[in-house]
Protein backbone atom coordinates (compact mmCIF):
# COMPACT_ATOMS: atom_id res chain seq x y z
CA UNK A 1 0.00 0.00 0.00
CA UNK A 2 1.36 3.51 -0.90
CA UNK A 3 0.23 6.96 1.38
CA UNK A 4 0.73 9.82 0.85
CA UNK A 5 2.56 11.56 4.12
CA UNK A 6 5.87 12.51 3.85
CA UNK A 7 9.28 12.28 5.71
CA UNK A 8 12.32 13.34 4.38
CA UNK A 9 16.08 12.45 4.45
CA UNK A 10 18.68 11.88 5.41
CA UNK A 11 17.25 10.09 8.34
CA UNK A 12 17.96 10.96 11.99
CA UNK A 13 15.99 10.15 15.23
CA UNK A 14 16.58 12.08 18.00
CA UNK A 15 14.69 11.83 21.50
CA UNK A 16 14.25 14.98 23.65
CA UNK A 17 16.34 15.42 26.56
CA UNK A 18 14.72 13.99 29.72
CA UNK A 19 12.44 11.55 27.70
CA UNK A 20 13.57 8.43 29.04
CA UNK A 21 14.08 9.74 32.63
CA UNK A 22 10.53 10.29 32.71
CA UNK A 23 9.65 6.87 32.05
CA UNK A 24 12.38 5.70 34.53
CA UNK A 25 10.47 7.48 36.93
CA UNK A 26 7.05 6.35 36.49
CA UNK A 27 5.43 3.41 37.96
CA UNK A 28 2.20 1.31 37.23
CA UNK A 29 -0.20 3.88 36.28
CA UNK A 30 2.24 6.40 35.94
CA UNK A 31 3.88 4.25 33.61
CA UNK A 32 1.26 3.98 31.29
CA UNK A 33 0.87 7.57 31.55
CA UNK A 34 4.46 8.66 30.67
CA UNK A 35 3.71 5.83 27.79
CA UNK A 36 1.15 8.20 26.20
CA UNK A 37 3.70 11.36 26.30
CA UNK A 38 6.05 9.25 24.82
CA UNK A 39 4.25 7.65 21.88
CA UNK A 40 2.70 11.10 20.69
CA UNK A 41 6.25 12.29 20.91
CA UNK A 42 7.34 9.66 18.69
CA UNK A 43 4.63 10.18 16.41
CA UNK A 44 5.88 14.02 16.30
CA UNK A 45 9.42 12.83 15.84
CA UNK A 46 8.68 10.37 12.99
CA UNK A 47 6.97 13.35 11.01
CA UNK A 48 10.04 15.80 11.37
CA UNK A 49 12.99 13.05 10.97
CA UNK A 50 15.58 14.83 8.92
CA UNK A 51 16.31 17.87 7.02
CA UNK A 52 16.25 17.19 3.48
CA UNK A 53 14.28 16.64 0.06
CA UNK A 54 10.71 15.20 0.85
CA UNK A 55 9.85 11.57 -0.45
CA UNK A 56 6.64 10.04 -0.17
CA UNK A 57 5.90 7.12 2.43
CA UNK A 58 5.54 4.00 0.72
CA UNK A 59 4.23 1.51 3.44
CA UNK A 60 3.78 1.59 6.90
CA UNK A 61 2.85 -0.73 9.68
CA UNK A 62 2.28 0.18 13.38
CA UNK A 63 1.14 -1.72 16.40
CA UNK A 64 1.19 -1.57 20.03
CA UNK A 65 1.33 -4.68 22.03
CA UNK A 66 1.92 -6.63 25.42
CA UNK A 67 3.45 -9.41 27.14
CA UNK A 68 3.58 -10.94 30.19
CA UNK A 69 6.14 -13.29 31.82
CA UNK A 70 6.99 -14.65 34.86
CA UNK A 71 10.85 -15.92 34.76
CA UNK A 72 12.69 -12.84 34.12
CA UNK A 73 15.72 -12.48 35.70
CA UNK A 74 18.58 -9.63 36.32
CA UNK A 75 22.37 -10.18 37.16
CA UNK A 76 23.00 -10.11 41.15
CA UNK A 77 19.22 -10.66 41.88
CA UNK A 78 18.50 -13.81 43.08
CA UNK A 79 15.09 -14.05 42.38
CA UNK A 80 12.38 -14.88 39.72
CA UNK A 81 10.55 -11.90 38.66
CA UNK A 82 7.40 -10.99 36.31
CA UNK A 83 7.14 -8.38 33.79
CA UNK A 84 4.25 -6.70 31.82
CA UNK A 85 5.68 -5.08 28.98
CA UNK A 86 4.10 -2.64 27.03
CA UNK A 87 5.25 -1.39 23.48
CA UNK A 88 4.78 0.56 20.03
CA UNK A 89 6.62 -0.35 17.53
CA UNK A 90 6.47 1.33 14.07
CA UNK A 91 7.93 0.42 10.69
CA UNK A 92 8.15 2.85 7.31
CA UNK A 93 9.75 2.28 3.79
CA UNK A 94 10.45 5.46 1.60
CA UNK A 95 12.07 6.11 -1.43
CA UNK A 96 15.65 4.94 -0.58
CA UNK A 97 15.18 2.22 2.58
CA UNK A 98 13.33 1.86 5.68
CA UNK A 99 12.54 2.99 9.39
CA UNK A 100 12.22 0.86 12.29
CA UNK A 101 10.99 2.02 15.76
CA UNK A 102 10.31 -0.08 18.98
CA UNK A 103 9.81 1.37 22.41
CA UNK A 104 9.08 -0.98 25.55
CA UNK A 105 7.88 0.18 28.84
CA UNK A 106 8.87 -2.69 31.55
CA UNK A 107 6.94 -3.14 34.68
CA UNK A 108 8.06 -5.47 36.86
CA UNK A 109 7.01 -6.92 40.42
CA UNK A 110 8.48 -6.25 43.67
CA UNK A 111 11.04 -9.11 43.35
CA UNK A 112 12.77 -6.99 41.07
CA UNK A 113 12.12 -3.32 42.70
CA UNK A 114 12.42 0.22 42.67
CA UNK A 115 15.56 1.89 43.97
CA UNK A 116 14.96 2.37 48.01
CA UNK A 117 11.44 0.73 47.62
CA UNK A 118 10.01 -2.42 47.65
CA UNK A 119 8.01 -1.74 44.77
CA UNK A 120 7.69 -2.80 41.64
CA UNK A 121 11.15 -1.04 39.23
CA UNK A 122 10.26 0.14 35.86
CA UNK A 123 12.30 0.23 32.44
CA UNK A 124 11.83 1.95 29.25
CA UNK A 125 14.24 0.87 26.14
CA UNK A 126 14.06 2.31 22.62
CA UNK A 127 15.71 1.05 19.54
CA UNK A 128 15.78 2.75 16.27
CA UNK A 129 17.24 0.95 12.90
CA UNK A 130 17.32 2.72 9.25
CA UNK A 131 17.90 1.06 6.42
CA UNK A 132 19.69 2.15 3.21
CA UNK A 133 19.00 -0.43 -0.08
CA UNK A 134 21.75 -0.89 -2.39
CA UNK A 135 19.13 -1.34 -4.87
CA UNK A 136 17.30 1.90 -4.32
CA UNK A 137 20.24 4.05 -3.68
CA UNK A 138 22.54 2.26 -6.66
CA UNK A 139 19.40 1.81 -8.88
CA UNK A 140 20.28 -1.34 -9.49
CA UNK A 141 17.52 -4.50 -10.00
CA UNK A 142 16.51 -6.88 -7.00
CA UNK A 143 18.33 -10.11 -6.42
CA UNK A 144 16.80 -13.00 -7.97
CA UNK A 145 18.61 -15.35 -5.97
CA UNK A 146 19.58 -16.41 -2.56
CA UNK A 147 20.06 -12.37 -1.61
CA UNK A 148 17.21 -10.28 -2.47
CA UNK A 149 18.96 -6.80 -1.51
CA UNK A 150 22.19 -5.73 0.78
CA UNK A 151 21.66 -3.09 2.72
CA UNK A 152 23.34 -0.37 5.19
CA UNK A 153 22.14 -0.31 8.81
CA UNK A 154 22.54 2.50 11.14
CA UNK A 155 20.66 2.82 14.27
CA UNK A 156 20.99 3.46 18.26
CA UNK A 157 19.76 1.43 21.55
CA UNK A 158 19.20 3.56 24.53
CA UNK A 159 17.46 3.33 27.81
CA UNK A 160 16.60 4.06 31.73
CA UNK A 161 15.26 2.06 34.32
CA UNK A 162 15.22 2.63 38.15
CA UNK A 163 15.94 -0.60 40.17
CA UNK A 164 19.37 -1.10 41.71
CA UNK A 165 21.44 -1.02 38.59
CA UNK A 166 20.08 2.77 37.33
CA UNK A 167 21.14 2.09 33.80
CA UNK A 168 21.39 4.37 31.47
CA UNK A 169 22.08 2.82 28.40
CA UNK A 170 23.52 4.46 25.18
CA UNK A 171 24.29 2.50 22.51
CA UNK A 172 25.37 2.97 18.41
CA UNK A 173 25.30 0.31 15.62
CA UNK A 174 25.95 0.60 11.86
CA UNK A 175 27.03 -2.37 9.60
CA UNK A 176 25.71 -4.15 6.21
CA UNK A 177 22.97 -6.12 5.88
CA UNK A 178 21.63 -8.98 3.89
CA UNK A 179 18.39 -9.20 3.15
CA UNK A 180 17.20 -12.83 2.13
CA UNK A 181 14.91 -13.58 -0.36
CA UNK A 182 11.89 -14.92 0.73
CA UNK A 183 8.61 -14.03 1.64
CA UNK A 184 8.40 -11.77 4.67
CA UNK A 185 11.68 -10.45 6.30
CA UNK A 186 14.67 -12.99 6.64
CA UNK A 187 17.94 -9.86 7.56
CA UNK A 188 21.51 -11.24 8.62
CA UNK A 189 23.65 -8.04 9.87
CA UNK A 190 26.90 -7.71 11.11
CA UNK A 191 27.17 -4.43 12.69
CA UNK A 192 29.74 -2.09 14.74
CA UNK A 193 28.54 -1.54 18.19
CA UNK A 194 29.79 0.95 20.69
CA UNK A 195 27.96 1.36 24.24
CA UNK A 196 28.08 3.31 26.93
CA UNK A 197 26.20 2.67 30.54
CA UNK A 198 25.50 3.64 34.30
CA UNK A 199 25.12 1.59 37.60
CA UNK A 200 23.64 2.33 40.33
CA UNK A 201 25.81 -0.52 42.22
CA UNK A 202 27.85 0.74 45.29
CA UNK A 203 31.42 -0.69 45.11
CA UNK A 204 32.06 0.44 40.83
CA UNK A 205 35.24 1.89 39.82
CA UNK A 206 32.79 4.11 37.96
CA UNK A 207 29.83 4.53 37.77
CA UNK A 208 29.50 6.33 34.14
CA UNK A 209 31.07 3.57 32.20
CA UNK A 210 32.42 3.18 28.39
CA UNK A 211 32.47 0.00 27.12
CA UNK A 212 35.37 -0.95 24.21
CA UNK A 213 34.58 -0.93 20.86
CA UNK A 214 32.88 -4.22 20.02
CA UNK A 215 30.42 -6.08 17.24
CA UNK A 216 26.53 -7.37 16.97
CA UNK A 217 25.83 -10.08 14.94
CA UNK A 218 21.72 -9.56 14.33
CA UNK A 219 19.19 -12.21 12.87
CA UNK A 220 15.74 -10.57 12.47
CA UNK A 221 12.52 -12.70 10.73
CA UNK A 222 8.91 -11.97 9.65
CA UNK A 223 7.50 -14.95 8.42
CA UNK A 224 3.50 -14.10 7.63
CA UNK A 225 1.06 -17.32 6.86
CA UNK A 226 -2.80 -18.31 7.18
CA UNK A 227 -4.35 -20.13 9.44
CA UNK A 228 -7.64 -21.50 8.75
CA UNK A 229 -7.67 -17.81 6.61
CA UNK A 230 -6.65 -15.97 9.61
CA UNK A 231 -3.20 -14.09 9.23
CA UNK A 232 -0.79 -15.56 11.77
CA UNK A 233 2.99 -14.67 11.42
CA UNK A 234 6.34 -15.76 13.44
CA UNK A 235 8.58 -13.00 14.27
CA UNK A 236 11.32 -12.43 16.56
CA UNK A 237 15.40 -11.56 16.45
CA UNK A 238 18.81 -12.83 18.20
CA UNK A 239 21.24 -10.33 18.90
CA UNK A 240 25.19 -11.72 19.59
CA UNK A 241 27.17 -9.15 20.96
CA UNK A 242 30.97 -9.45 21.43
CA UNK A 243 32.37 -8.69 24.47
CA UNK A 244 32.94 -5.37 25.51
CA UNK A 245 36.14 -5.13 27.32
CA UNK A 246 35.93 -4.01 31.45
CA UNK A 247 32.69 -3.31 33.07
CA UNK A 248 32.23 -0.91 36.37
CA UNK A 249 33.90 -3.35 38.35
CA UNK A 250 37.32 -3.98 36.19
CA UNK A 251 35.90 -7.40 35.34
CA UNK A 252 36.19 -8.68 31.79
CA UNK A 253 32.60 -8.92 30.23
CA UNK A 254 31.50 -12.32 27.89
CA UNK A 255 29.78 -12.23 24.42
CA UNK A 256 25.80 -12.26 25.60
CA UNK A 257 23.24 -13.66 23.10
CA UNK A 258 19.62 -12.74 23.34
CA UNK A 259 16.65 -14.13 21.82
CA UNK A 260 12.80 -12.93 21.43
CA UNK A 261 10.39 -14.27 19.07
CA UNK A 262 6.51 -14.97 19.56
CA UNK A 263 4.28 -16.87 16.83
CA UNK A 264 0.97 -14.65 16.67
CA UNK A 265 -2.18 -15.37 14.96
CA UNK A 266 -5.06 -12.61 13.71
CA UNK A 267 -8.48 -12.52 15.29
CA UNK A 268 -9.79 -11.09 12.64
CA UNK A 269 -10.28 -13.39 9.06
CA UNK A 270 -8.89 -12.42 6.21
CA UNK A 271 -5.02 -11.23 4.76
CA UNK A 272 -3.74 -7.86 5.36
CA UNK A 273 -6.87 -6.69 7.33
CA UNK A 274 -6.26 -3.46 9.95
CA UNK A 275 -6.84 -2.70 12.54
CA UNK A 276 -6.43 -6.50 14.07
CA UNK A 277 -5.79 -7.94 17.13
CA UNK A 278 -3.20 -10.40 17.24
CA UNK A 279 -2.67 -13.14 20.15
CA UNK A 280 0.26 -15.49 20.67
CA UNK A 281 2.89 -16.78 22.84
CA UNK A 282 6.23 -16.00 22.72
CA UNK A 283 9.60 -17.25 24.10
CA UNK A 284 13.14 -15.05 25.90
CA UNK A 285 16.32 -16.13 25.97
CA UNK A 286 18.95 -13.99 27.41
CA UNK A 287 23.05 -15.75 27.93
CA UNK A 288 25.58 -13.75 30.10
CA UNK A 289 22.90 -11.04 30.17
CA UNK A 290 24.02 -6.79 29.92
CA UNK A 291 27.48 -9.23 28.96
CA UNK A 292 27.71 -10.52 32.80
CA UNK A 293 30.09 -13.52 32.49
CA UNK A 294 28.37 -15.88 34.75
CA UNK A 295 26.41 -15.92 38.36
CA UNK A 296 23.16 -15.77 39.33
CA UNK A 297 21.10 -14.27 37.45
CA UNK A 298 22.51 -13.52 33.72
CA UNK A 299 20.61 -16.53 32.33
CA UNK A 300 17.13 -15.86 31.23
CA UNK A 301 14.82 -18.08 29.88
CA UNK A 302 10.94 -17.49 30.16
CA UNK A 303 7.54 -18.21 27.74
CA UNK A 304 5.92 -15.12 27.45
CA UNK A 305 1.81 -14.23 26.72
CA UNK A 306 1.65 -12.16 23.46
CA UNK A 307 -1.04 -9.68 22.32
CA UNK A 308 -0.82 -7.28 19.22
CA UNK A 309 -3.05 -4.64 18.01
CA UNK A 310 -1.85 -3.64 14.02
CA UNK A 311 -3.13 -0.41 12.62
Amino acid sequence: ARFCSLVTTPIVLILPPGALDGYAESQNAKGLKTMKKALQGATVLLGLIGGGEAVAVEWMNNSVGFRYGQQFTNPNNPDEFSKRIYSFTHASGYRYGSNYLNLDVFLSDSHDPRKGTDRGGSEVYAVYRHQLYASRVLDVPLGTGLIKDYALTLGFDANRNNNAASAKKRALVIGPTLKFNTVGVLDLSLMYYKERNHTGIPGARESNHTFDDTYMLNLTWLRPFEIANHAAKFQGFINYVGDKGEDYHGRDTAPETLMRTALMVAVRPGKSVKPNLYLGVGYEYWHHKFGVDGGRGTRTSTPTLNMEVTF
